[in-house]
């Protein structure tokens, strides 16, 4: 395989799982429609999105080795030890890479970074701290526990490259955490046979899909439930409320798991899809709303 397939490949794997952070950056729009909206920042914070998860997602891959090749996966890393040891050194310049835009960038988003990038390594090494330590994807409460406190730090960061941290920072940061939680309690229901076999108490491993599927459905609630919040309390402009009105598609698919008692059957692929779709239609309302409370952009 020729040098630039395989740079390729490893990007394909910087890449997966997709999410809102990267590599479609809707986090970065959202905390600039809602903070300062200045534009520049705006591109360092997608610059900066796109090279600390493209880490953390090529550590997650090089230490699942084991996990991927017993649930049949097969990718680059897997078939090519030297490549895994260059992404690995690959890695280390990401992260401290990360880094230093937050250091020489940010006024007050040091802390909140170095918490996201400890946790989101911890989550996934196997190598260097692994050899002493369980690593915290192999049990459910140390995988929950990342999220709880890499997703809202990161926000902060990122935040922090736009402004200093303030209490709409704060406000929006639980929001999204929730958010990213309802994708968090399903994400690991097509890895559990691999999971199973390698010995890990994973999410998917020791919950059934049914129990994932309603704790899901409680984070998506609870997205809508804290912006409304928010709203009440006069953190989030009136606006938001538009950000709220995809909840009508979550009702509806609520009401479809119900009438199916939350079994994981070919029924409920469409109410699934209906769900995501919800939360897409939702952010994008959230950033159309804010940019059109404060229409004024920034570029210095």
């Amino acid at each position: 395989m020729s040098a630039f397939k395989n740079l390729i490949e490893v990007f394909k794997l910087s890449t997966t799982p997709p999410t809102i952070i990267y590599p479609i950056p809707i986090l970065a729009f959202l905390v600039f429609s809602v903070s300062n909206q200045n534009v520049e920042s705006l591109i360092l914070a997608i610059v900066f999105s796109s090279i600390f998860y493209a880490g953390v997602n090529l550590w997650n891959h090089v230490n699942d080795i084991e996990e991927d090749i017993l649930a049949g996966k097969r990718n680059i890393l897997i078939e090519s030890p030297r490549i895994r040891k260059l992404v690995a050194i690959l890695v280390v310049f990401l992260y401290l890479t990360s880094f230093t835009i937050v250091y020489f960038k940010s006024n007050d988003g040091l802390p909140s970074f170095l918490a996201c990038s400890i946790v989101t390594w911890i989550y996934s090494d196997k190598m260097i701290f692994g050899r002493f330590i369980r690593r915290w994807k192999e049990h459910y409460i140390t995988e929950v526990l990342t999220y709880v406190i890499a997703i809202p730090t990161f926000t902060l960061t990122l935040w922090s490259l736009f402004d200093k941290i303030s209490l709409k920072a704060i406000a929006l940061s639980i929001s999204i955490t929730f958010l990213m939680l309802f994708g968090t309690f399903l994400k690991d229901i097509k890895d559990a046979t691999g999971d199973e076999l390698a010995g890990l108490r994973t999410l998917a491993v020791v919950f059934s899909p049914s129990k994932l599927l309603k704790v899901s459905v409680i984070m998506l609630w609870l997205y809508y439930i804290s912006i409304l919040v928010f709203i009440i309390l006069k953190i989030f402009s009136f606006l938001t409320i538009l950000a709220v009105g995809s909840f009508l598609l979550l009702l509806y698919s609520t009401y479809m798991y119900l009438r199916n008692n939350w079994k994981i059957t070919v029924r409920i692929i469409k109410p699934i899809k209906i769900m995501i779709s919800s939360t897409i239609l939702s952010l994008i309302l959230f950033i159309v709303s804010n940019l059109l409370s404060q229409p004024l952009l920034k570029y210095q």
